[in-house]
């Protein structure tokens, strides 16, 4: 797993001359009688040609005319202790941020506009990655001093941040911190991510007096700004009331950043100012010693199928005993197979694998989710963490399938016939057997020529992925051919058209004929007719010579409630006999 540290540290590359400064705050505190009490708190790579010896800066009036440049003698430097939140992780050897706190006491006469503080100094190093050309900016921090108008006395304090940001952070635990202020006299603060402001090294390293208001913005580069100062992916957000800062880098390099604090008093802004700071984000590598996963889908369904939980360890020197802890909305030993409550890995052994198989239980429960857990020592923090993974149990739905209902086919028109069938629930993708046996999907292409003459029942039986079945009720598949009668009969008994054959009378049920001579009446009638008629009455009695009309009517069970279909397959025409 990796983990991104970051060091509150700028590299290596600064142009000469510089010092290597990575952040900085002024504040101030009234001493009544128009003296306050101003502080810097400068923090620069130790690898940088040193802090301002002495720093000068400049106090404005607040119509951005100087007031005065002060200057302040260099303190004795301390460097910050190397904090960071994971102990497991070793930080980078080359982190070293030393501090300058200056002081100075200096008199303001009380007016009603009051005044700002500004310092500048160059510059930032040539390898940041959100400034453009960082190398040609310096920092410039400042703060306000509010006159009477606003406060209605001369004696604000102004706030002051609390602690410095940690100089290391492991990204699997996000760096939350503690980025508030302090201010004595009670005032509201409001907290923000702000873009830092900077000064061009054209107006020199160290200008003096410092540059009136306004104060430019950093430049950043494509794809950075005040809101995503470490780039995309990343995230930086502080709480405007409490001033808790989270950060979570994603981007290798090295930025810089700052954080605002508001000043209000009876609702009225008295007060702005900022910490300007850098990061370097860099990589390293840090081994879990135990994981548990999923080996097979993380979503079962019941009966059907099985996964498992795999534990996975790096050391195997030792035997361990884990303890299994079992917990969600599906059941140990109900919903799915009894797991232990002990995994025991012995020497050598990397990995285990406990099987899940779900059981089928009848009830529609919704997802059931199975959390598997266990407890792994923490060796770094002398505590234990638990490892987990999840499988999802869903309920099995049965297969309901519908079909053709009833279809009918000609072979002499049509060489190929098809039936279909439509199936849901289970769990695709399914498996069709036909009977009798074409195809393999959801519809079935049989050849006409199979089919006996009238009914032929068929069915389709479906397979799902669990392999649970389905079964069609009969698909009743009818051979009609349209019915065709001779016009011409003789009854001369040489054998040749002595009846009157009708044909496909074998693909219906029944077949009525009636005949009738050419004054409309009936003559012969059979409402079974089997190809029997050979020109005589309903009595036997041969009929004369000569041209009579008849109608040839099937019936059958597929036709009883179609009449239009029924009225499609009836014969009728003229046939002459001859004696």
């Amino acid at each position: 797993m990796k983990i991104i540290v970051i060091a509150f540290l700028l590299a290596l590359g600064f142009q000469a001359g510089a010092t290597h400064i990575v952040g900085g705050e002024v504040y101030y505190d009234s001493l009544g009688n128009d003296e306050y009490r101003v502080t810097f708190e400068i923090y620069r790579d130790c690898s940088g040609s040193g802090f301002d010896s002495p720093l000068d800066y400049t106090v404005f009036n607040a119509n951005g005319t100087v007031f005065s440049v002060f200057n302040i003698p260099l303190p004795t430097p301390d460097t910050l202790a190397v904090v960071y939140d994971d102990p497991c992780v070793t930080p980078p050897t080359d982190i070293c941020i030393e501090r300058a706190i200056y002081i100075q006491t200096i008199s303001l006469p009380a007016t009603v506009d009051g005044y700002y503080v500004a310092y500048q100094r160059c510059c930032w190093a040539n390898n940041i990655a959100n400034i453009v050309a960082p190398g040609d900016w310096g920092i410039t921090i400042k703060t306000t001093i509010p006159g009477t108008g606003l406060v209605g006395t001369a004696d604000n304090n102004c706030a002051r941040f609390n602690e410095y940001p940690p100089i290391v952070l492991c990204s699997d635990n996000t760096l939350d911190f503690d980025h508030s202020a302090t201010d004595i006299d009670g005032d509201s603060l409001v907290y923000s991510i702000c873009t830092p402001k900077t000064v061009n090294i054209s107006v020199g390293a160290q200008p003096n007096p410092e540059a009136p208001e306004p104060y430019a913005d950093i430049p950043w580069e494509v794809g950075f700004s005040g809101a995503l100062p470490l780039g995309p992916g990343s995230n930086v957000t502080i709480d405007p009331q409490t001033g808790m800062m989270s950060i979570t880098p994603s981007l290798v390099g090295t930025y810089v950043m700052a954080v605002c604090v508001d000043e209000y008093r009876n609702g009225i802004l008295i007060n702005s100012k900022f910490r300007t700071f850098g990061y370097r984000v860099v990589v390293c590598e840090v081994e879990i010693p135990m994981t548990v996963d999923v080996v097979g889908s993380a979503i079962l369904i019941e009966d059907c199928g099985s996964a498992g939980f795999i534990v996975i360890r790096d050391d195997t020197t030792e035997s361990v005993d884990l303890q299994i802890f079992i917990s969600g909305v599906a059941i140990n030993g109900t919903d799915y197979n009894q797991l232990p409550t002990v995994l025991t890995l012995p020497i050598g052994v990397a990995t285990d694998t406990i099987q899940i198989t779900p059981y089928l239980d009848g009830l529609f429960e919704g997802d059931e989710e199975i959390v598997f857990s266990i407890v792994v020592e923490n060796i770094c923090e002398q505590s234990f963490d638990t490892t987990t993974a999840y499988i999802t149990i869903r309920d099995y739905i049965e297969m309901s399938i519908t079909h053709t209902d009833s279809v009918n086919f000609c072979d002499e028109t049509e060489v190929n016939g098809q039936i279909s069938c439509e199936v849901t629930n289970g769990v695709a993708p399914y498996f069709y057997s036909w009977n009798p046996n074409f195809g393999n999907n959801s519809t079935s292409v049989f050849p006409t020529s199979i089919l006996d003459p009238n009914l032929n029942l068929m069915s389709v039986e479906v397979f799902d992925q669990c392999a649970k079945s389905i079964e069609s009720e009969p698909i009743r598949v009818y051979h009609n051919c349209p019915l065709a009668a001779p016009n011409v009969i003789t009854s001369n008994d040489d054998g040749i058209n002595e009846f009157f054959i009708v044909k496909n009378l074998e693909d219906y049920d029944r077949v009525s004929l009636m005949v009738f001579n050419r004054w409309g009446n009936l003559v012969y009638q059979n409402d079974k007719y089997q190809n029997e008629w050979k020109g005589t009455d309903m009595l036997g009695t041969e009929l004369t010579e000569g041209t009579y009309t008849y109608v040839v009517t099937p019936e059958s069970v597929k036709y009883i409630y179609d009449d239009v279909e029924k009225s499609k397959y009836t014969a009728h025409g003229f046939v002459y006999i001859i004696k």
